[in-house]
């Protein structure tokens, strides 16, 4: 199963997808012809996001990248990220909110509607870009909260059961192809309308487990918050007392 989830493979796939499809946006799925949604979410790693994002832009296609502001994995108010998230908007792709409720609590108290503006405003400052869709993180999950009309404060609700009626759906959730694999689906003639959810940490240059995958994101971002330790104090003269070890 690792072995779908290669860049190169992702590059294959997106070469034969692209001679079927017009990549849409949300705001523009309807159309003549076959068209593709092209839809990432960020759960773990923009690094990740933005590799893809070349591999589109060099392929001439465009796709949706919907963005975490309470993700426990990355922090796009870094300098670091918000530059990441305003490369892939620079390649001409989309941006999105990936918006959790969990992030804000699930009683009736909770104004998500609110949330969801204010977050989205925050992004496009963010970003530099408009945004005009969301997407649920962890759906299923989700307890005490219904976001099931197709739109909330201007915003397209990208995880509406209804694009399941309108397109043939796949998604890599978890490292594992549900429904039918990508691959099928775009060489598949009875399908002329796709609807495609990729998680950009899947796709790595080598194939391994998708635990593995996980962790070496998780290893990359501790890594880089040790190395901008290091730097800083040595940047200002500052002592780097260590245990020895």
């Amino acid at each position: 199963m690792s072995d779908d989830f290669t860049t190169a493979r992702y590059s294959e796939i997106l070469e034969v997808a692209k001679t079927k499809f017009r990549f849409a946006t949300f705001a523009d799925r309807h159309g003549e012809g076959p068209v593709a949604l092209w839809r990432h979410d960020i759960d773990f790693s923009p690094q990740r996001a933005l590799a893809l994002a070349r591999i589109e832009a060099d392929a001439g296609v465009i796709a949706t990248y919907f963005v975490q502001l309470s993700s426990r994995f990355y922090n796009v108010f870094e300098p670091e990220i918000t530059a990441i998230v305003r490369q892939i908007g620079a390649l001409g792709h989309a941006i999105g909110l990936h918006f959790e409720t969990e992030a804000v609590g699930h009683s009736q108290d909770v104004d998500h509607e609110r949330r969801l503006a204010f977050e989205a405003s925050v992004l496009e400052r963010l970003a530099g870009k408009k945004v005009s869709a969301f997407s649920l993180h962890n759906p299923t999950t989700m307890s005490g909260v219904s976001l099931d009309e197709p739109e909330y404060c201007g915003l397209f609700n990208a995880s509406h059961p209804v694009l399941r009626d309108e397109f043939a759906y796949c998604s890599d959730s978890n490292g594992i192809w549900r429904f039918r694999p990508l691959d099928a689906m775009v060489q598949d003639v009875q399908v002329a309308k796709l609807y495609a959810l990729t998680h950009p940490e899947w796709w790595q240059a080598t194939a391994m487990a998708p635990r593995d995958r996980i962790q070496r994101c998780i290893d990359g971002r501790a890594l880089y918050g040790a190395r901008y330790y290091d730097r800083l104090l040595s940047a200002n003269d500052r002592p780097n007392v260590g245990s020895g070890k």
